[in-house]
C-alpha cells in the first residue's frame, strides 16, 4: 500500500514550535511580580546605598517590586548561603556584593559553605572603584609621591606603616604594593576606614590605604594628599592623580560591586536583569549616584563578568600565597579559622 505523506500545514507548524519554546520566552518576557536584592552588610554602607540605587531604577522595568533586604554577618557569608539554598531560580532572588568576599575571602576562610565560581551567575557589574594610597601631617610633607614615599619608609622602617583593616581589601593592596617594590611595609590593623581616617588626620599614623570616596573629603579640606590611585585608568574624581601603573608599579586592584544570581538561573533571566542594570546604569539618575557613591559605571555583558570573577579570583588566590595574607588575616581572627 503507498502511504501519502501528509503534508504540515506551516501555521501549524509555527504554533507548535511556539507552544515548546513558550517556557524560554515567558522567562524572557514576563515581568515579575516581586524581586529582592540581598546585601550581606548592614544598612546605610556603600552596598546597600548602590543596592537600593537600583532597586529604584529597576521598579517597573524588571518586576513590579524591587525589594532590599539586608543579612549581614560573617563578613557576607549568611547572605551568600542564603541565596544559593533557596529554590527561587526565577530572577527573583538576586544579592549585591562587593569584589571581595567572591574572590578573596575563599583564599582566606576555610569552610565557606558557598563555592563562589559554582553556585552564583554573575549577572551585572553595577559600578566600579579603587583604593588610594593617602599620607596625612604624620609623614614629611615633601612626600608627594610613591617613589619618594617608598624610599622614607626604606630609610625609616619603624614608619614604614599603614592603616587598613586587616583582612580587607586594602590591607591586600598594602601587602602587594610591599611584595612588588620589597620595601617592607607594616599593617596598622584598625576596625574600619573612619578610625583609620581619624588617625591619619590626627598625625597617629602617616599613611592609611583607603577607598576613593573616602579619600574624597580629606582632598576637598587639605587634610591629607592622595599619591596614587589602585586603579586600570585615573579616577574621573582623582584626574590629577595618577595610577600604580603608571608610575610604574604592578598594583591594579579595582574594586567592583556586582549582581549574582543562583547557579540554575535560566540564561534569558540574567541577560533581561542584565539588560535592565544597564539602563539604569546609564541614566541621568545613575550618573548622579555614581558621583554620590563615589563609584564609576561599567557596563559589561554576564559573560564578561563572569570572565573579571575568574581572573580576579585567581589573581588574588596568587598574592595571597605569596604575601603570607592568609597567616596575618588568621593571626587577627584569633586563630580560630
Amino acid at each position: 500500500m503507498n502511504r501519502s505523506h501528509r503534508r504540515i500545514d506551516p501555521r501549524r507548524r509555527q504554533i507548535a514550535l511556539g507552544l515548546a519554546l513558550s517556557p524560554a520566552l515567558a522567562w524572557a518576557q514576563e515581568q515579575l511580580k516581586t524581586s529582592t536584592i540581598i546585601v550581606g552588610s548592614p544598612a546605610g554602607g556603600a552596598t546597600d546605598k548602590m543596592a537600593r540605587f537600583f532597586a529604584d531604577g529597576l521598579r517597573g522595568l524588571y518586576a513590579d517590586n524591587v525589594l532590599v533586604e539586608n543579612k549581614p554577618g560573617g563578613g557576607g557569608v549568611i547572605a551568600y548561603e542564603y541565596v544559593k539554598n533557596s529554590r527561587a531560580r526565577d530572577g527573583g532572588l538576586t544579592f549585591l556584593s562587593p569584589a571581595y568576599p567572591i574572590v578573596v575571602t575563599p583564599h582566606i576562610v576555610k569552610g565557606l559553605p558557598y563555592n563562589p565560581l559554582t553556585d552564583f551567575i554573575p549577572v551585572a557589574i553595577t559600578g566600579r572603584s579603587g583604593m588610594t594610597l593617602v599620607l596625612g601631617p604624620g609623614a614629611p610633607a615633601e612626600l608627594t609621591t610613591v617613589e619618594a614615599y617608598l624610599k622614607w619608609a626604606q630609610q625609616n622602617p619603624k614608619m614604614a606603616l599603614y592603616g587598613a583593616q586587616t583582612g580587607s581589601s586594602q590591607h591586600l593592596a598594602g601587602s602587594t604594593l610591599s611584595l612588588i617594590t620589597k620595601v617592607p611595609l607594616e599593617n596598622v590593623s584598625y576596625k574600619g576606614d573612619a578610625p583609620a581616617i581619624k588617625d591619619l588626620v590626627g598625625g597617629h599614623v602617616p599613611a592609611v590605604i583607603m577607598p576613593i570616596a573616602s579619600a574624597l573629603p580629606l582632598v576637598k579640606n587639605s587634610q591629607a594628599r592622595v599619591l596614587a590611585v589602585t586603579r586600570r585608568e585615573r579616577s574621573r574624581f582623582l584626574p590629577n592623580v595618577p595610577t600604580f601603573t603608571e608610575l610604574g608599579y604592578p598594583l591594579m586592584m579595582q574594586d567592583w560591586m556586582g549582581v549574582f544570581a543562583p547557579a540554575g538561573t535560566p540564561a534569558p533571566i540574567v541577560r533581561k536583569l542584565n539588560e535592565a542594570i544597564a539602563q539604569v546604569a546609564r541614566s541621568e539618575r545613575g550618573k548622579e549616584a555614581y558621583d554620590t557613591l563615589g563609584f564609576e559605571p561599567d557596563v559589561v555583558s554576564p559573560e564578561q563578568f563572569a570572565e573579571i570573577v575568574q581572573a580576579d579570583h585567581k589573581r588574588y588566590g596568587d598574592v595571597i600565597a605569596r604575601t603570607g595574607f592568609r597567616e596575618a588575616y588568621e593571626r587577627a581572627q584569633g586563630g580560630s579559622k
